[in-house]
């Protein structure tokens, strides 16, 4: 099918604005998500990260509770914390401060360590003689993937969509017609589709640990697959109507521009016209 100047402009914005619209959906689920225990507990689903936390509430909290076998504390321990605590949803809401700040300083929008005070600990291994406890530090690390892709995000969202902005007004203003209306609008539908696929599901689950294997960077994966089945279910839906729109711009014949009015029948005198008498 021969595409118009009209086209070309609806095809260039379609892009621009799905990159924007997916941009902004991996910021706000992967790096701005809600401080809420649904996010706790998406990144706690990683069993390495639970580790982690373990290891370091055990180690300061034994020599508090410990008045026999340090070694038979620690385990027990670290058994109600892996199966009573961290993997549940009252634990994830004690863990929730911890893990928001631990976030923000995976993503680098924090420079200061990552420490658990004595009544957090308190809360956490439910003992009360931990409240003693000095301030320990959580090895949370500044993962450089994810902090790039976070930078990166901060500029492509306003540009994409300016871009698409200016070249769809652009695209307004040459007149199109009814056939580049719909099968811009189509191509619009199905770039929202992809940019949603790849933002929402490629690039946080798959290529951001794929680039960087840190323990620490798993937290993507785990926030993304927390909202995966929303984004699957728009993808589907944009896919859908952007497919209904194409079919209809090739078989709805839109010869006339939307500014075109209708054309009006004539009345011939003498020949055939019968007239009105």
């Amino acid at each position: 099918m021969e595409r118009s100047l009209a086209g070309v402009l609806f095809l260039v914005a379609a892009v621009a604005i799905s990159i924007a619209a997916g941009a902004w959906w991996l910021q706000r689920v992967v790096f701005t998500p809600d401080s809420t225990r649904q996010t706790a507990a998406a990144m706690l689903q990683e069993v390495d990260l639970r580790q982690d936390i373990i290891t370091v509430v055990v180690g300061a909290s034994v020599p508090y509770t410990s008045s026999e076998d340090p070694i038979k504390t620690a385990e027990y321990m670290s058994g109600v914390l892996e199966h009573q605590v961290l993997t549940t949803r009252p634990g994830a809401a004690v863990m929730g401060p911890i893990l928001e700040q631990a976030h923000q300083r995976v993503i680098g929008n924090r420079d200061e360590q990552v420490r658990i005070t004595g009544p957090q600990m308190v809360e956490i291994v439910r003992d009360q003689r931990v409240a003693e406890a000095q301030p320990v530090l959580l090895p949370v690390p500044q993962v450089g993937t994810l902090a790039s892709t976070r930078a990166a995000l901060s500029w492509i969202m306003p540009i994409s969509a300016v871009i698409g902005v200016i070249v769809l007004l652009l695209g307004i203003v040459t007149r199109p017609e009814r056939r580049d209306i719909l099968r811009g609008l189509g191509e619009l539908c199905l770039a929202l589709a992809v940019s949603l696929a790849v933002f929402g599901y490629l690039i946080p689950v798959h290529m951001i640990t794929a680039i960087d294997n840190n323990t620490w960077a798993h937290i993507a994966p785990r926030l993304a697959l927390r909202t995966a089945p929303v984004a699957a279910g728009i993808a589907v839906g944009f896919a859908v109507a952007g497919a209904a729109l194409l079919l209809s711009a090739r078989s709805g014949g839109g010869r006339r521009q939307w500014s075109t009015p209708l054309a009006v029948g004539r009345y011939q005198s003498g020949g055939s016209n019968p007239g009105w008498g």
